[in-house]
């Protein structure tokens, strides 16, 4: 009977902690929704001691450890942090009905805790020199403020967002280039795996809303010219390029070529009537091994890097006025992505992009289908295409992703 005392010895004192606690995040939660409301006053923030909202309370088995916990709410009280309603029914201070929040700031003293309100608030300062360039910031706090967690981070992990912004910010100052990721890592952090593991806030702050369907890290990676090894821009067609201080010619089936090397593009007589550009490496070795004259296809190595797309601008340019530009991706919202960001260097260049194969309407019946769009990947979607004009994919979008691998290769038309 002693070792089993001795077990129960501070159950009340820790029952009556968990219930100050369950008051706090209510008080919390309350400070969210109508930020003045940290000091208890406007309304009413309670936790009943009932079988609903507390039921512990309810199923202490020994006398002393109710007495023990009711002291521990009175010591609250008594510091101001609660107001203690008794069950006078009960007798003299025998049964707590139930605990009223009195003043949020003394109840997280009282427990040593900080509360969520505070540590949003010393957020929001760390963020201020911020704000105006990241915006997303601001939906970052809102959700720290309801306790949720955003990207990974819990309410006051701030250095993950900061951390990327620094990322953010030397990838622009880079003018395009590849950037070897792990070095850069080391540099900025001393730990050559950071910036992989704040990839989630840093997809955020590209995209300037969290409401966005994730990036794949890769793609992420890509556009912002963060590599693991230098990329290699795989052309197939009959052209020649100025390739650092030599002219190389594309000769069949494809050649690879160092982006950032590419100098000048010169296409031959009768052969640049349309230019595609291909997702995925699998398709484009198919449609490498059975091009026709008048075509090139390049290899896009997924989302496009800066330092593909300066090489791509420069095909842009090469092409005459009456050439077509076109895109085959996968039918999911980071097939249109990819294609988002090729339509903008045409754009850029004066020139409009088409996409091929990427109408699900028109993909063959049986095709082996990936997985269902959720409605948020679809409304990405439909949001690109109108931003485009691919009206036609627009109105053809189904609820099914499809991946280009599982689709026979074919030709613009």
């Amino acid at each position: 009977m002693a070792d089993d005392d001795d077990k129960s010895i501070g159950r009340g004192a820790a029952l009556a902690r968990k219930a100050l606690e369950r008051l706090l995040a209510r008080a919390e939660n309350a400070a969210a929704k109508w930020p003045a409301q940290t000091d208890g006053g406007g309304r009413s923030v309670t936790l009943p001691l009932s079988e609903k909202s507390f039921p512990e309370y309810l199923r202490l088995q020994r006398h002393a450890d109710k007495v023990e916990c009711n002291a521990s709410l009175q010591l609250a009280e008594r510091d101001g942090a609660i107001s203690v309603e008794w069950d006078r029914r009960a007798g003299d201070r025998a049964h707590v009905q139930r605990i009223v929040l009195t003043d949020g700031a003394k109840l997280a003293r009282h427990l040593g805790i900080e509360p969520r309100w505070d540590v949003v608030a010393q957020a929001e300062r760390q963020f201020e020199s911020h704000a105006l360039a990241h915006p997303v910031l601001a939906q970052v706090l809102e959700a720290w403020r309801k306790g949720n967690l955003l990207r990974g981070t819990r309410p006051g992990e701030v250095t993950s967002w900061l951390d990327a912004i620094q990322v953010m910010q030397y990838c622009a100052s880079r003018g395009g280039d590849d950037i070897a990721i792990r070095r850069l890592s080391a540099s900025l952090f001393r730990d050559s795996k950071r910036i992989e593991a704040i990839w989630p806030a840093l997809d955020a702050l590209v995209q300037g809303d969290t409401a966005m369907v994730q990036s794949e890290m890769e793609d992420l990676f890509s556009q912002l010219g963060l590599v693991k090894f230098p990329p290699t821009l795989l052309v197939a067609g009959n052209v020649a390029v100025s390739y650092g201080n030599e002219i190389v010619r594309a000769s069949r089936p494809y050649v690879g070529f160092a982006p950032s090397a590419i100098r000048s593009v010169a296409v031959d007589s009768g052969a640049g009537r349309y230019l595609l550009t291909v997702e995925n490496l699998t398709t484009f070795h198919e449609l490498a091994g059975k091009r026709p004259e008048d075509a090139i296809v390049i290899y896009t190595g997924g989302m496009p890097s800066p330092s593909w797309k300066r090489a791509y601008s420069i095909f842009l340019q090469a092409l005459a006025r009456t050439a077509h530009f076109h895109h085959w991706g996968d039918i999911d919202v980071g097939g249109f992505r990819i294609a988002s960001h090729i339509a903008k260097c045409c754009e850029h260049a004066g020139r409009s992009l088409l996409l091929h194969g990427m109408r699900a309407d028109a993909v063959p019946p049986g095709t082996v289908a990936r997985r269902e769009l959720v409605l948020s990947e679809r409304r990405e979607i439909l949001r690109t295409c109108e931003r485009w004009r691919w009206t036609d994919e627009a109105a053809a979008l189904g609820t099914l992703a499809v991946e280009q691998e599982a689709m026979e290769p074919c030709w613009p038309e």
